[in-house]
């Protein structure tokens, strides 16, 4: 009997092909990839293509009906929730559901609902940290007195419920300016769970649960995660099951009933101890490869489970080690660059790092793609990382050629022949509440009302009418200029037909600005070239930073309006 296994393009599908092939279970891999890298492997009898699930799930749902018509496999797979959610959603009353490792429909989407997982772990006297549901910008508004920063943001779901199902992550804001930005667009695809940051080390307790009880139980330690913020595992280790955190675990599992293979995510602090639940991820997990590795074969368990066979269960070894090398060597990028906002999160220095490294000659160590058992997927994979490079090189290239292509644009010789027939001038930048603010404010006091020039200014901020950032107020202030009249306005086709030229701040403003029009990108210079002693600069968004970045982009834009004044007057 055969295994359909689906999501073949992931690494989770990789370590279950070869768990159940190197048992000698057939197992054809399907994707909606071509060539997945579970397709590689040596134990993989034959592959399939399928519809994306994500962008066309009925067809998807309709080609496993004829899969599961026209072919007697013993059980299917779905490795992620791209294919488990409609799946389960489809099948959860049809006579093939036996057949499909999938939990029961109301338990999974409780596990997928993060406002519902919450509302379980209330139930089950799981901690959790000080948690708000917002469903909409009202909401979040009404509620920014009760936040203190940084705040966790997570979309309620991590693949949108409508039409578009995309794919979703968590994010972080530390002021309210940037809470209500990224809640604004994350509110697009559905509700969010806001929520108290906490420090502490990711912990997994992987399972496999028989109809509510546990039967088996893995715990992992995460080592490196990307980004270093907070994300996936890019490297782990195994530990000792923790009895607290498997007591919380097994009655959340108890009261779904839960039946199948499942990850309850922890962050516990190493200093105190104390922990709070983080979620529960409803089907195999991204570190499945260590669990495997050391010792606890999830997949063969699961089959087993669904086959009605004795599941076999033995101890698992610690102190083994896994690492996704593609994420961890961006992690060590991160770590070089010190990517990462060190108000979340301590760098690690690079001597910790490269010792992190030299584990991979230990015996202890594996990959989660690279076997010597399995050569080709890991073979792949590493083709996969050089061409990656490549063409991050080759975009860096291309960026900087446009960048450059800006800037030469923005001459301050060049910017004297474009005012000479331009009348109608906006300042633009993110939020129009600092540096387009402050250009506009500085243009109306510098440049006399002669009815031959008209200022404009505007941001790409999704919400309207709010006051300049009080800190550059006070700058100006100082200098005798009042930015109290302004209120910020959200940039329009319409303002962008308005403009004669467009001073933005940045050269990825231009590039945001073709999402209106490539009229409205050809409009935008630098405001930065109006310094008429150097070539062309970009001007970085104070926001949020210290005052002396605040104090020099107001001196750097006060320079750059007189500059525009010497062109005009």
């Amino acid at each position: 009997m055969t295994i359909l296994l689906l999501d073949g393009d992931t690494l989770p599908a990789l370590a279950i092909t070869r768990s159940l092939g190197s048992r000698g279970i057939p197992v054809v891999v399907a994707s909606h990839q071509q060539n997945p890298i579970a397709g590689y492997s040596r134990y993989a009898s034959s592959i399939l293509d399928y519809p994306n699930p994500l962008l066309a799930p009925d067809s998807f749902v309709h080609w496993l009906e004829d899969q599961l018509a026209g072919h007697q496999y013993q059980l299917v797979i779905p490795a992620t929730e791209r294919t488990l959610v409609p799946i389960a959603r489809h099948f959860h009353n049809s006579s093939h559901y036996y057949r499909i490792a999938a939990p029961d429909l109301d338990a999974l989407e409780t596990v997928l609902d993060k406002s519902r997982t919450a509302l379980l772990a209330r139930q089950c006297n799981a901690p959790l940290p000080a948690s708000w549901d917002i469903a909409s910008i009202e909401a979040l508004q009404s509620a920014l007195s009760e936040f203190s920063y940084p705040m966790v943001i997570k979309p309620g779901r991590s693949i949108s419920d409508n039409s578009l199902r995309t794919p979703l992550s968590v994010r972080y804001a530390h002021s309210e300016e940037e809470l209500i930005k990224v809640g604004t667009e994350l509110l697009q695809h559905g509700h969010l769970v806001l929520q108290a940051y906490f420090s502490g080390i990711g912990k997994g307790i992987e399972l496999i649960a028989n109809r509510g009880e546990i039967v088996s139980a893995f715990q992992h330690q995460r080592l490196h995660e990307m980004p270093l913020s907070g994300g996936g595992s890019s490297y782990r280790k195994s530990v000792d099951v923790d009895p607290v955190l498997l007591d919380v675990s097994a009655r959340l599992i108890r009261q779904l009933n839960w039946h199948g293979v499942a990850m309850v995510e922890f962050k516990q602090n190493p200093e105190s101890g104390e922990f709070i639940l983080i979620e529960i991820n409803g089907r195999f997990w991204g570190s499945l490869p260590l669990a495997v590795a050391a010792g606890a074969d999830f997949p063969h368990q699961l089959y087993q489970l669904y086959t009605a066979q004795p599941i076999e269960t033995k101890p698992y070894r610690t102190e083994i080690y896994c690492r996704k090398l593609s994420s961890d060597l961006r992690w060590l990028e991160a770590v070089a660059r010190k990517d990462a906002d060190p108000r979340l999160v301590t760098i690690p220095g690079l001597g910790d790092a490269m010792k992190d490294l030299l584990k991979v000659f230990s015996p202890r160590h594996y990959f989660d793609a690279q076997s010597l058992s399995d050569l080709r997927p890991g073979l792949v994979d590493l083709w996969q990382i050089v061409r990656s490079y490549t063409d991050r090189l080759s975009g860096v290239y291309r960026e900087t050629q446009f960048r450059n292509g800006i800037i030469k644009r923005s001459r301050y010789s060049l910017i004297g022949d474009r005012l000479s027939t331009a009348s109608h001038i906006l300042f633009l930048c993110y939020g129009n509440i600092n540096r387009s603010a402050v250009a506009h404010a500085l243009a109306e006091k510098r440049i006399p009302d002669a009815g031959q020039y008209f200022f404009k200014s505007a941001g790409f901020h999704p919400l309207g009418n709010r006051p300049a950032d009080p800190r550059m107020a006070a700058i100006a202030a100082a200098e005798g200029v009042s930015m109290d009249h302004l209120r910020s306005s959200v940039l329009t086709t319409e303002l962008t037909e308005w403009a004669d030229i467009i001073f933005v701040m940045e050269a990825d403003h231009v590039k945001q600005l073709s999402t209106f029009s490539q009229a409205a990108a050809d409009k935008a210079l630098l405001l930065g070239g109006l310094l008429a002693d150097q070539s062309a600069t970009e001007i970085p968004d104070p926001y949020n930073k210290s005052q002396p970045v605040y104090q020099s982009v107001y001196r750097t834009i006060d320079q750059c309006i007189s500059g525009l004044s010497k062109l005009v007057c």
